[in-house]
């Protein structure tokens, strides 16, 4: 169970006040003063003891301002009272929150109280991140990767794509609260470390998967990155085009069901009527800014495929092995990642699987098992 109280922040001065030599010093000038006292009278002596001690609590209490001023002036400076532990829970208040369809919304967080989480870890160049939401009543936690951040995003400030599910315990909590309200996080936890040296990536996303496929198309600025992004309706990625549009064939990928028979009068994504404005939708929007980014930084830049159930369009095992096997100009590592509901991933690669009480890879299974890889990598995120 998750505990809601949080420690002060003035304790752990607190705490090297008491430590200080204050008490230690009361006890020498007693001594001290009593030792002395036994050559006079009984009335100097009396003065001398009351003298010492009122000094003593004279200094004793100019020290506690100065402790806290000092213990402030160096908080300040490097900024550690406003950094909380990746274990505590932090408030942050719900700044915005856009609706992009009937289910899903960009939540913004600002810290509410002065602390944050380590924004420093979060960025991180390589590093997969995630925050985790406190459920409040129930006392339950869940993780959602951060998005990054876009032109003019205040650095403190976290994105968040969120799905409300029929029955999501915490994403149901966070679509009923209003803005202003608090919310509870901790992190930020790696969820992956992209190795040096990678050269081409291909993101198999699923839904909200695709926030950490915009993640790795934000820090990851060589070589390729080529990202499929499937969804069950067009108002999950409306105004997306596909970059390589090409025919379906007759055995695909659904998040809804899985499909063995022949398809025919296929749309595809860049031909729909609806594709036609990418500013009505903020992640295909953000899509487009990193797709010009890279494309000025890297050669191969960033690419990006749509896929609609709702349109009969599918990621496909064979257009997917066609990828796998385009020559490279790259000499580097090459990557398979794939994030998005447990379905979609299962029938990919096969389920993650738990041992010694964590979460781990597990063996390749799914769809991608029955292809040559060749020297491309599988990671589950």
């Amino acid at each position: 169970m998750f505990s809601t109280s949080r420690r002060c922040l003035a304790s752990p001065s607190a705490l090297r006040l008491c430590r200080l030599p204050t008490a230690p010093r009361v006890a020498y000038l007693s001594r001290t003063s009593h030792y002395r006292n036994t050559s006079g009278s009984h009335e100097d002596g009396k003065k001398k003891d009351q003298g010492s001690y009122t000094r003593v609590l004279a200094v004793f209490a100019l020290s506690i301002p100065l402790g806290w001023g000092l213990h402030y002036l160096g908080d300040s400076r490097d900024g550690s009272s406003q950094v909380a532990k990746p274990t505590d829970f932090v408030g942050y208040a719900l700044a915005g929150k856009e609706d992009i369809s009937s289910t899903c919304s960009i939540f913004t967080l600002q810290p509410a109280q002065g602390s944050r989480i380590d924004t420093t870890v979060l960025y991180d160049p390589r590093a997969i991140t995630s925050v985790q939401f406190k459920q409040p009543q129930l006392q339950i936690a869940r993780s959602y990767t951060v998005l990054p951040p876009t032109e003019g995003q205040a650095s403190d400030e976290l994105r968040f794509l969120i799905r409300k599910e029929q029955k999501g315990e915490v994403s149901g909590y966070l679509h009923r609260l209003a803005l202003g309200a608090e919310i509870e996080v901790r992190g930020p936890s790696v969820e992956y470390m992209l190795p040096e040296g990678v050269e081409d990536v291909i993101f198999l996303a699923g839904g909200t998967g695709i926030a950490p496929a915009l993640q790795i198309a934000d820090k990851k600025l060589r070589g390729s990155t080529h990202i499929l992004w499937a969804n069950r309706k067009r108002e999950d990625c409306f105004g997306g085009v596909n970059d390589t549009p090409e025919p379906q064939s007759s055995s695909s990928w659904s998040l809804l069901t899985w499909w063995n028979q022949p398809i025919t009068a296929v749309a595809n994504a860049s031909n729909s009527p609806k594709a036609v404005n990418t500013s009505d939708h903020a992640i295909v929007q953000q899509i487009e800014s990193l797709k010009t980014r890279r494309g000025s930084l890297t050669p191969g830049g960033l690419t990006i495929d749509y896929y609609v159930d709702e349109e009969g369009t599918f990621i496909r095992p064979a257009g997917l092995s066609k990828l796998l096997h385009t020559p490279s100009p790259h000499q580097g590592k090459r990557l398979i990642l794939m994030s998005g509901p447990d379905g979609f991933v299962n029938y990919w690669a096969g389920p993650k699987q738990w041992v010694g009480g964590r979460e781990v890879q597990g063996p390749l299974g799914g769809a991608l098992a029955a292809l040559d890889l060749k020297e491309w990598e599988v990671i589950k995120l």
